[in-house]
């Protein structure tokens, strides 16, 4: 349950931007219908299908490390759910366009939890790392006296 607590503050943010958005351009285009309610649970529907199919989308091909790697990795994404979200704009005819579908999509295959964890390339500093560690034999008692010190 934890984790369901950032994702969801973090899809309402979505649709917090995508509704004053909305209501931004309706408010400035003289001949746009007023947003409804039905539309703003349309958008809250969409945004919603959107970041779950980009989560499912991160869950199962991780963010890779090279850029290349990952134009490919979005691209494999964000095309799909592009002419996905034209055919329900098509299909449904909603009242907030349906590429917020793929906007939603887009941020959810990028978004990571944090965790209290450090990640693999950072060592824990509980953990000495290897350079530091001593071998498996038994110390010499030091011979030679400690040097006086100059004052």
């Amino acid at each position: 349950m934890p984790i369901a607590l950032p994702l969801l503050r973090f899809w309402l943010g979505l649709n917090v931007a995508v509704l004053v958005l909305a209501l931004l351009l309706k408010a400035t285009s003289p001949a746009a219908a007023p947003l409804t309610p039905l539309g703003v649970l349309g958008c809250f529907v969409l945004t919603a299908l959107g970041f779950g199919l980009g989560l499912l989308y991160a869950r199962y091909w991780p963010l890779p490390d090279s850029p290349m790697q990952r134009l490919i990795r979005m691209s494999l994404l964000a095309i799909p759910a592009v002419g996905f979200s034209l055919g329900l704009g098509l299909l449904l005819q909603p009242e907030i366009t349906a590429l917020v579908f793929a906007l939603a999509a887009f941020l959810g295959a990028q978004y990571r939890v944090r965790s209290g964890e450090p990640s693999p390339a950072q060592p824990s500093p509980a953990q000495p790392s290897p350079a530091k560690t001593r071998s498996a034999q038994p110390s010499k008692p030091s011979t030679s006296r400690p040097k006086p010190r100059r004052r």
